[in-house]
């Protein structure tokens, strides 16, 4: 733990709380784990992702198809996990302050918009076939790659789980990479009933029923990280974390009469980040205040990096109160052009108390 003391900022102590008992932890026996288990898990979908596209073109398995379309998008977790777990390792620079945390969103974004296109490739070709007709397609070679890709799926999910379990800490990385999957090993499945409905029950349009229901997963998972990718690229609060129940905590804290400029966003997957600014009571200690609030953060809503401006009673009221980047802030909507322009700087002495906590 290491503080750099000093007075100033509004007329008062300013805190930057890092950290408490989640911490960045980076390394050890858990991460060397996670990221083999990862690399092995790439290695062996990305080489299958091959076998079956070949197997799907030669055998004109739309099934195969739209199962190694489902798979692109297991490979390219797999890859911005492992990508995510190197980068984590890599200490922030002066040009890239949290690191590239952000990337592996970025990544997840196109991803997922190029899934949605081969979904929607997906669906034309399935529906052509069942309203045309569907030629009869290779049984048993269809049956053969599918099962190969479940023995994968399922052998990469065992590695991926063992790794998470053997890691201390849960790592969202490898719990998002091991949901892909058993999301796979599903597509797997429904590949080869289709191969069997085939061959035992002559149902030639078995191979593009089952492409639509492959298709239907690979569109449910996709919309999920689009989603999810969009709210971090938009700066929302994580879903888990509701800002108005927080802002309600601070302000239940004893020394502490109000709170505003509170902020909570992501910048990658499980890296949640929160600002506030706390006015205090008469006589309320800002060390104490801001210990509390730290705790309560830490404990309650697993919030590990927050930075924490305490402004003691009776100092200048906070200029950034009513800066305008709160919509819900009161004088906003009345704050004067004029008046905004001369404060727009949101000035922050040098001086002010910046305290981090590892």
């Amino acid at each position: 733990m290491h503080s750099h003391g000093g007075h100033g900022g509004h007329g008062g102590h300013g805190g930057h709380a890092h950290g408490g008992h989640g911490g960045h932890a980076h390394g050890g026996q858990g991460g060397f784990d996670a990221r083999r288990a990862l690399s092995l898990s790439l290695a062996l979908n990305l080489a299958y992702l091959v076998v079956e596209i070949v197997a799907g073109l030669y055998t004109g398995s739309l099934a195969l198809l739209s199962d190694a379309a489902h798979m692109v998008s297991d490979v390219a977790a797999l890859g911005l996990a492992l990508l995510a777990a190197h980068w984590a390792r890599r200490p922030a620079t002066k040009s890239h302050t949290y690191g590239l945390l952000r990337a592996e969103i970025l990544g997840a974004f196109a991803n997922a918009v190029l899934l949605l296109i081969a979904c929607l490739f997906i669906f034309k070709e399935a529906i052509e076939r069942l309203v045309v007709g569907a030629a009869a397609v290779p049984g048993w070679p269809v049956f053969g790659v599918a099962t190969v890709g479940l023995l994968i799926n399922l052998g990469s999910a065992y590695m991926l789980w063992r790794s998470e379990r053997s890691g201390g800490a849960p790592n969202l990385n490898v719990r998002g990479a091991l949901v892909h999957m058993l999301a796979d090993a599903l597509g797997s499945v429904g590949a080869m009933a289709s191969a069997l409905l085939t061959l035992f029950g002559g149902f030639a349009a078995a191979d593009a029923a089952a492409s639509l229901v492959i298709g239907a997963l690979v569109l449910y998972g996709t919309w999920g990280i689009l989603r999810d990718s969009t709210r971090v690229l938009l700066e929302a609060a994580p879903p888990e974390v509701d800002q108005p129940t927080v802002c309600a905590a601070l302000q239940s804290l004893e020394g502490v009469a109000s709170v505003h400029d509170l902020h909570i966003w992501s910048i990658g997957s499980g890296q949640t980040i929160l600002t506030a600014h706390l006015g205090l009571r008469p006589g309320a200690s800002p060390a104490e205040v801001l210990a509390r609030a730290q705790a309560l953060l830490v404990e309650r809503f697993r919030l590990a990096h927050s930075t924490l401006q305490v402004e003691p009673a009776g100092a200048e009221a906070c200029r950034q109160a009513n800066c305008g980047l709160l919509a819900a802030a009161p004088a906003a909507a009345d704050h004067d052009a004029d008046e905004h322009d001369d404060h727009d700087e949101h000035d922050h002495d040098d001086d002010d108390d910046h305290d981090h906590r590892h």
